[in-house]
């Protein structure tokens, strides 16, 4: 399994952050692009889409400008083996809920919330603070 991202520097920034006492989120392209580890996320999911199905829903909402950002929640580095796993994406933008809903419902997120459930990740960096952010989160 090719991974465009190095796990091994990932962690290395991933543990500079201060994680796991604080929250950390990966970009979109850190998380999926050449990750092919299903076990990465929505793990509980009864009729678990694949993890291409995931970045791919994802990469819509950014194609059709109804977000601006996509970032994954850091949740544990160490399981599974091959990558990081997530149960949380945030997503910033201009959609609304129901059409975030609409749009992710083949993904079956448990919850979807307005704002940063977790509080704000150390890394977030700068983003347009007028735009909605919503929490989505697989048990």
């Amino acid at each position: 399994m090719t991974m465009a991202f190095n796990k091994e520097e990932l962690l290395k920034r991933i543990d500079t952050l201060g994680f796991p006492q604080t929250e950390v989120i990966l970009t979109f392209e850190e998380f999926f692009e050449g990750n092919e580890c299903e076990t990465s996320i929505g793990v509980n999911i009864a009729r678990k889409p694949s993890i291409t199905v995931f970045c791919d829903t994802f990469k819509k909402l950014l194609n059709d400008n109804l977000a601006d950002k996509i970032l994954v929640r850091v949740v544990d580095i160490e399981d599974p083996e091959e990558w990081i796993f997530s149960d949380t994406v945030y997503v910033i933008g201009d959609i609304n809920i129901a059409q975030l809903e609409d749009r992710i419902k083949k993904l079956s997120p448990d919850d979807i919330n307005e704002g940063w459930i977790y509080g704000e990740p150390v890394n977030v960096g700068e983003y347009d603070k007028s735009k909605k952010i919503y929490t989505i989160f697989w048990d």
